[in-house]
C-alpha cells in the first residue's frame, strides 16, 4: 500500500468514525484534528 492509498484509508475511516457516532467535534478530538480539516 503506497502513500496515497494509506491517507485515503485514514480519511475513510474518519468519516466512517464520524457517521457512526454523529458527531463532528467528537471525531475530530479523537483523531486529533482540525474541524477545517474534516470538513475540507
Amino acid at each position: 500500500m503506497n502513500k496515497d492509498q494509506r491517507e485515503i484509508q485514514r480519511k475513510l475511516r474518519i468519516l466512517r468514525y464520524a457517521e457512526e457516532i454523529g458527531h463532528v467535534a467528537k471525531t475530530c478530538r479523537y483523531f486529533g484534528i482540525g474541524r477545517a480539516s474534516f470538513f475540507r
